[in-house]
């Protein structure tokens, strides 16, 4: 068990460290592509990651869990996802070739064909890399997981920034991926102690096979309701709306949704190895603090600098990213503190999670179906993200069901630190009514309201956050 906190401890420090490094340097970088490239080359971009995304589904997911869970594992298994995720990473890019002239019709996007055939090369990489990637997550070996991802962003920053100033336009973008992935690959198979052999047995993953279903069956589930949105404002906006959406998206849910799968991930592996209902527990709980002392304050601080920063420093094309800004703050806030799917995985319940995201994604695209009445990008976010909320609810539901004493937990540990947010914006809200929109305010404004949240955490949660340092 100490081997396990050890573990669990270097896991989240590096975890987190590189969240903020990997974020900080996309958040430069991108504001720094905001300057030079137009919410259509955004558009266009996030058109791919539509199409292509669906792919990324099946190189890996439902395995690579089944890979991460198990007691033990040999190389002929190994060796088969391997090959096997290669099959699909290249059907991914002779799809993307065959179809591309037809998508590039469908969307009304002049060279399709040469930009998604391009960019799924970033897929195959991913396909070659993630069995290395996962045998790091297994062995709870996130430090050199982390160190990779740096290197890989800060290149792929520099390429960007490099390409952006040359006007090279959404093949900015477009590289930007592509050289992340290509460093991820060198780096990882330079460190990686695994290699794969002319190995191939599929009877040989067959103990995996319903746990691997389930688990891909949900992330297909999934994929197809989260992208519904991006969908229907590439469809009835066009792709200009579409980046400013995106590009929306990418500042709130990106840095909290990255916080939140790296912590899931230590989570995960590490819940999978306990088997006692108290330290189960209590582990649980740990983590679901610890992703709302991290993710909240990180969400406030969007909330309320948002409007003064896109005032100041961007173009009035990019104004109404502003109320969007906010919408998906409020609702990361929510959504981005609690694990529910690792709940259900640890305990390889995953037809359980396959069965609730069926049922989840109906309430998702029955909320999200009522744009089509109004037809404006921020009335299809709201209802994008009330969809969200109330499935993620219903999740936490079920899942934490099966955790002992999870009704008092989940009140303190998740909650009331939610509410608490909202306290504090009220108070942002308050002061904005009599100030103006400068830097100075901002910072004023940004240490006021930090300052009581983290007053707030101290006070409440003394034993428990020094729990977490030891």
């Amino acid at each position: 068990m100490e081997d396990i906190n050890r573990n669990i401890k270097s896991s989240i420090y590096w975890n987190y460290t590189s969240s903020v490094v990997i974020h900080s340097i996309a958040l430069i970088t991108t504001a720094i592509l905001l300057k030079f490239l137009s919410p259509d080359d955004f558009g266009i971009l996030a058109t791919l990651f539509i199409i292509l995304g669906i792919g990324s589904i099946f190189i890996g997911q439902g395995y690579i869990s089944a890979i991460i869970r198990e007691k033990v594992i040999d190389h002929t298994i190994l060796s088969t996802v391997f090959w096997i995720n290669i099959g699909f990473g290249t059907a991914v890019v002779f799809l993307s070739f065959l179809l591309g002239n037809f998508l590039g019709d469908y969307f009304e996007i002049d060279h399709m064909r040469e930009y998604l055939s391009f960019f799924s090369l970033a897929y195959l990489m991913q396909a070659i890399n993630v069995v290395p990637l996962a045998m790091l997550e297994r062995t709870l070996n996130f430090r050199q997981h982390s160190i990779i991802h740096i290197y890989a962003t800060v290149i792929a920053s520099i390429v960007a920034i490099t390409l952006a100033l040359n006007e090279f336009g959404v093949y900015t973008l477009l590289w930007r991926g592509i050289s992340a992935g290509i460093i991820v690959s060198i780096l990882v198979w330079y460190k990686s102690k695994w290699r794969p052999s002319f190995t191939f047995r599929y009877s040989a993953l067959s103990d995996m096979h319903r746990f691997s279903r389930g688990v891909l069956g949900t992330q297909i589930l999934r994929y197809g309701a989260n992208q519904l949105d991006n969908i229907m404002v590439l469809k009835l906006l066009g792709t200009s709306d579409l980046g400013i959406y995106n590009r929306a998206k990418t500042f709130v849910q990106k840095p909290a949704s990255e916080i939140n799968i790296k912590t899931r991930s230590v989570a995960y592996s590490a819940l999978s190895k306990i088997e006692d209902p108290t330290v189960y527990r209590n582990t649980l709980f740990k983590f679901t603090l610890l992703l709302s002392m991290v993710i909240v304050p990180l969400l406030l601080v969007v909330l309320i600098s948002s409007d003064t920063l896109i005032y100041k420093y961007l173009s009035s094309e990019w104004y109404p990213m502003i109320n969007i800004l906010k919408l998906l703050a409020i609702a990361s806030i929510i959504i981005s503190t609690s694990m529910p799917s690792q709940i259900m995985l640890s305990k390889g319940a995953s037809d359980t999670l396959f069965k609730t995201e069926m049922i989840t994604n109906i309430i998702k695209i029955g909320a999200l179906l009522f744009a089509f009445r109004y037809a404006n990008l921020l009335t299809i976010v709201a209802l994008f993200l009330l969809g969200q909320i109330l499935s993620n609810l219903l999740q936490n539901i079920i899942a934490y069901r099966s955790v002992e004493g999870y009704k008092s937990m989940i009140w303190k540990f998740h909650i009331l630190p939610i509410l608490m947010a909202f306290v504090v914006f009220g108070l942002a809200v308050l002061i904005d009514q009599y100030i103006d929109y400068s830097i100075m305010s901002l910072i004023g404004k940004l240490f006021i309201c930090l300052s009581i949240y983290g007053l707030y955490a101290w006070k409440t949660y003394p034993n428990i956050l020094k729990s977490l340092r030891r």
